[in-house]
């Protein structure tokens, strides 16, 4: 519970901390990392967002960049419940404008294109424009692996869905920019660390809780945050893989550990709950 996390005045962070993402050079998850570190720190990648966690975890890294949600595609599958499932702790959050282009080997045009590859957010970001093509769409890990394969394969029939940061460092030729439906299209990542810390000056407070598949019981629940002033900002429900029809439901809400109002809730919360976890203060 919140007796187990320590408060500090700022992240540790120099020219020695180690920050480890998923993806290549190139991904938006690189991209969020130097946005919120800076350009001196030691970059780690690895091939999944579960590496990332389980890198923390192993003290291979000092902190772990990882993609929460979408502006306009929602909430990304699966990264809760990652850290429901590992024993890190969020400690930050950097939120930053993801621009889709549509890239290509040097000389391609959208004549010669026949399968498009990305990053499934990737993909569903871009539907509308994907839609006025008959390409084949193929989800990767990440879009700027996507555009890895595009070089390496070296086919003028293929085409990547990825930033403008990917198409330099691979070099390929940019088709068409900001192909992404919505003009506001942003990404919550969030900072993860295998310490149980907070910043004194912390204000969003993320939790998990699962409820029994009774009526009222998500109602009664949300009555906490009512009676102990706690704004909430979003939910999602992911199922319970170890129970049919129950769901894990993650909570952020306005707060900090150090406050009663916060400490009264939570409190409150954990009590009502099947199963509870703090998943950070940041």
């Amino acid at each position: 519970m919140s007796e187990q996390y320590k408060t500090i005045k700022k992240l540790d962070i120099d020219k020695n901390t180690i920050v480890c993402y998923q993806g290549v050079p190139g991904a938006f998850s690189e991209e969020a990392t130097v946005a919120f570190f800076g350009e001196d720190i030691k970059r780690v990648n690895v091939k999944s967002f579960e590496d990332v966690l389980t890198t923390l975890e192993e003290g291979k890294a000092d902190f772990g960049v990882l993609p929460i949600e979408n502006s306009s595609a929602g909430f990304v599958s699966g990264s809760y419940d990652l850290l429901l499932n590992h024993d890190v702790s969020i400690v930050g959050e950097k939120i930053i404008d993801i621009e889709q282009c549509l890239l290509a080997l040097k000389g391609a045009t959208t004549d010669d294109i026949k399968t498009v590859y990305s990053h499934p957010q990737g993909l569903l970001q871009s539907r509308d424009y994907l839609e006025q093509y008959p390409w084949q769409q193929i989800a990767f890990a990440n879009t700027a692996m996507a555009a890895k394969k595009i070089r390496d394969d070296g086919r003028k029939d293929q085409a990547a869905i990825a930033g403008k940061r990917a198409a330099a460092l691979y070099g390929l030729d940019v088709l068409k920019e900001k192909i992404n439906y919505s003009d506001e299209n942003a990404t919550r990542f969030v900072i993860l660390s295998a310490k149980k810390v907070f910043l004194e000056d912390a204000k969003k407070i993320t939790i998990c809780f699962s409820l029994p598949h009774k009526s009222g019981t998500l109602y009664g629940m949300l009555g906490h945050f009512i009676e102990n002033d706690l704004n909430m900002t979003s939910i999602e429900s992911s199922p319970r893989k170890d129970s049919s029809w129950e769901y894990n439901f993650f909570i952020t809400f306005d707060g900090n550990l150090s406050e009663e109002n916060t400490k009264k809730g939570l409190e409150a919360i954990k009590k009502d709950s099947l199963d509870y976890k703090l998943l950070g203060n940041y």
